[in-house]
């Protein structure tokens, strides 16, 4: 037996150990993400949940560039809307759980409220005559 074979075979449990506590590490602390509820978040709590018209909450990031270009889409949909939807925008990064909770995965990713609950969602940059195609379409029958 050669010198490498017989030293890759003295380290083998030693790199099985390290691979283990690896995977082991991807899964720790996930569990307790999964449990918070989006009620107990403070900011869903008072910016979405408590809303008794329609919230388009935004899910994005300070480094996203769609993310930005697509602020500027809210500010204008938000302007056309004369106070009968409520744009809220949340950092993917300062709220990672309530991301998590929602499914949150690609970029920008909006949603749209009504009474704390789910109407409907989508991915992806939308400018401002998108946003009002969409909240049209998902708030007809309210």
């Amino acid at each position: 037996m050669s010198n490498l074979s017989q030293t890759l075979s003295s380290y083998k449990y030693w790199i099985l150990a390290a691979l283990g506590l690896l995977v082991l590490a991807q899964f720790v602390g996930r569990e307790d993400k999964r449990k918070i509820e989006p009620s107990n978040e403070a900011l869903f709590q008072t910016e979405v949940a408590s809303e008794s018209r329609p919230v388009l909450v935004k899910f994005g990031a300070t480094w996203c560039g769609p993310c930005k270009l697509m602020d500027d889409s809210l500010e204008a949909y938000e302007k056309t809307t004369a106070g009968k939807v409520k744009v809220v925008k949340i950092d993917v990064d300062s709220n990672p759980a309530l991301a998590e909770h929602y499914g949150v995965r690609p970029i920008p990713h909006s949603f749209l409220f009504y009474q704390g609950k789910v109407l409907s969602d989508q991915i992806g940059y939308l400018d401002a005559a998108e946003l009002q195609s969409w909240v049209n379409d998902s708030t007809k029958n309210l």
